[in-house]
């Protein structure tokens, strides 16, 4: 939970009496019950809620990007992938775009350097890729209709790879791992 994601949370508490802050059950424990004006729902990991025309699915992906409480919803109707801060891109862009979107993913990981990673940070986001979102509704860039299954695989390779370069570079080579050896 961030500053940019909650800004007008409380504004829109008050003007909705009847709403509720919807989020995961962790985030809900470490920071949303403490800012919220009202108890939020906390969500459980896969949990599906019906907004009427729309469903929409908590996934938890824990430190991914960023932060222990990270989760994303799947948006089922539409088949819409809402990314938070994944595919993070700088600059103008246009609202919606086919083109490729993880060359300007990782320019603004290379800025920014936001994204955790993990040895759970390229198959969580590979497991998202399993969803074969329709669009993929990004946070900071534009949404994304092109082959999105292939854009988070490609975004997790990219991550898994700079995860090796990292343990590399701080750590000398790394040893493979049984199941690798086999």
């Amino acid at each position: 939970m961030e500053a940019d994601e909650c800004g007008a949370m409380n504004s829109w508490l008050a003007a909705a009496p009847e709403s509720q802050v919807a989020h995961g059950a962790l985030g809900c424990m470490v920071s949303v019950a403490d800012m919220a004006d009202r108890p939020p729902r906390p969500l459980r990991d896969g949990e599906v809620l019906d907004l009427g025309n729309r469903r929409v699915r908590r996934i938890e992906t824990p430190h991914v990007p960023h932060g222990w409480d990270a989760g994303l919803l799947f948006e089922e109707t539409t088949g819409t992938l809402l990314c938070g801060d994944l595919f993070t891109a700088i600059g103008q862009g246009p609202a919606l775009t086919e083109q490729e979107i993880t060359g300007p993913a990782l320019h603004a990981e290379d800025v920014f350097h936001a994204t955790c990673l993990t040895p759970a940070t390229g198959p969580t986001i590979r497991a998202l890729s399993d969803l074969q979102p329709a669009a993929l509704g990004l946070m900071h860039g534009p949404a994304h209709i092109g082959d999105c299954a292939h854009a988070l695989r490609d975004l997790a390779d990219a991550y898994d790879a700079r995860l090796s370069a990292e343990g590399v570079r701080l750590h000398g080579p790394v040893a493979p791992r049984a199941a690798d050896r086999d």
